[in-house]
Formats: structure tokens, sequence, C-alpha cells
């Protein structure tokens, strides 16, 4: 079993870790989300989780038709655990010759910090704002939206309010641009790890601290601790079918540009809930009917 295992002794904060970050900013009470925004960096650098990375090539064709014709394209980021969007746009854009205006927008400041972080290191102009999405108001209008599996953290009754908040921050020709992973199951209910799945998640996230270089390398405890809460806590509301997702942006008067499914081949051991294994994948661009 082969993991991406580039590992750079955790980018810091404020000299603090991903971890003494998290527990110092992340939200608290039911909301808190230390366990991810604490755990992710490392569990990411292990490569047992799925990130927007896995879909790089396909963000980026999909990008590229979402701004052709604009100068400097307003593009939001709509939740982003890391900096793997950035990067995503900034070479896109670059690759096209224009300059970005990029805004994140998270109900967390943890992730937020880690993006201007990587922003002002690459000389990219970024601006944050602390605030759920959902209450997010600006008068800005923006040319692209850009997400990746971000609606399974809404509920069924949240979702639509989501992709109608969506439509109300775009431009007269703004785009919506996500890849949302499609889950047919006979309910609605989160998805979280099954106990097997859990195990072997756990197994493989210290497997993988072998392949690391020494310098680098965790203590087999703290990954084990990190793989183990975030499979304790993780869970997501699932997108059922392709009629249910495609639903929510039609009832909120937006027309497909692109609509296209695919799979991701990732067959393996390793399964469950935001984990890269075999799925499938819409591919959407959106924009104002």
């Amino acid at each position: 079993m082969g993991y991406n295992t580039t590992f750079h002794t955790m980018d810091r904060i404020k000299g603090l870790s991903p971890q003494q970050y998290a527990q110092q900013h992340c939200c608290k009470g039911d909301l808190d989300c230390s366990w991810y925004h604490g755990n992710w960096h490392l569990l990411k650098a292990l490569g047992v989780v799925s990130t927007s990375a896995v879909h790089s090539d396909s963000i980026g064709r999909l990008l590229e038709q979402a701004v052709l014709g604009t100068v400097e394209p307003k593009i939001l980021l709509s939740g982003s655990t890391d900096e793997t969007l950035i990067r995503l746009v900034h070479k896109t854009c670059a690759a096209l010759g224009i300059r970005e205006k990029l805004y994140a927008v998270d109900i967390c400041a943890t992730p937020l910090a880690f993006m201007q972080a990587y922003a002002e290191q690459n000389g990219i102009e970024l601006v944050t704002v602390h605030t759920d999405i959902l209450e997010f108001e600006t008068a800005e209008k923006f040319d692209v939206i850009l997400t990746h599996a971000f609606m399974g953290y809404f509920d069924e009754a949240q979702r639509p309010l989501l992709v109608r908040k969506w439509r109300q921050l775009l431009s007269d020709k703004g785009k919506i641009v996500t890849i949302q992973r499609v889950r047919p199951a006979s309910s609605l209910l989160p998805v979280s790890f099954t106990a097997q799945q859990s195990s072997r998640f756990v197994a493989a996230a210290v497997e993988a601290v072998n392949t690391m270089d020494a310098v680098d390398r965790p203590e087999v405890a703290t990954v084990r601790k990190a793989a183990t809460d975030f499979a304790k806590n993780f869970s997501i509301h699932p997108i059922t079918s392709r009629s249910a997702l495609e639903s929510l942006f039609t009832e909120a008067g937006l027309t497909f540009q692109t609509l296209e499914y695919y799979s991701l081949d990732k067959i393996g051991e390793l399964s469950g809930p935001s984990v890269p294994s075999d799925a499938e994948f819409a591919h959407i661009i959106a924009g104002k009917s």
C-alpha cells in the first residue's frame, strides 16, 4: 500500500504546530473541530485522508473553463482545510496569464491562518473572513466560487441554504466550481467510520510512518492518537443520489455548464469517509439561470 509521505515537520503559525494552534483557535463546544484541523496536516502527509489534491488536474480544467475571458477574477474559496486549493488556483491562473483576487471564508480560524500564511509566503493576494458561510454577507460579487467536497458538511436541511448562498454571492456571469462525492445509500444519516474501517485507518497511518525520513518522522504514538481521534469523530452527511445533488442547483436557480460523473480509482483495503478510496464524484460548473 503506497502513500504520499512528503512531510515538512509541520508548518507552524506564530511558532505553534497545527495541533497547538487548533487547541487555541478552533471552534469550541458542540462545534469543536480541533480534532480535525489539529490532525489534518499530519494525516494528509501520511496520505490516509482524501484532499482536493486528489482531483488537482480536474479542478484545474474546471477552473480554466470558469475564468475564461476574465482578467482579474475574484475567486471565493468556500471551505478549505489547507492551502491546496490556493495552490491550485494560483497555478492555474498563472498558466493562463491572469492574476486572481482570492477570498476565503471559513467558520474556523485555524484553516484560515494556515491559508493566509501560505499566501503570504508565496506572494498571493488573499482576504480571509472568519464566519459561517451561511451568514457571510459582503458587497463583493464573485466570478468563481470554488469548493471541494464541502457539501457533505451540511445536513439535508442546510444544504439548499448553502447553494442559495453561493448563488447570492455570484456575479451575473459568475460560476460555482465544485467536485462533490455522491454516496448511494438507503439512509440520510451521517456516514462515520465503522469499527473495522477505523482499525484499518489507524493501522495504515502507523504503517506510513515507517516510510518517512527519520528527520521528519513523528512519534508512532502521536500518529496513532491523531488517526484514532480523527476516525472517532469524523462523519459526513451523504448526498445519496445524482438527482439529489442536481436538484440542489436547479432549485436554487442555477444551470449546469458542466456536469460530469467520474469514479476515483483508488480501490484498496482502506475505506471510510474522507479517505482516498474508490468513489463517484460529480464535476460541476454552474451559473445563474
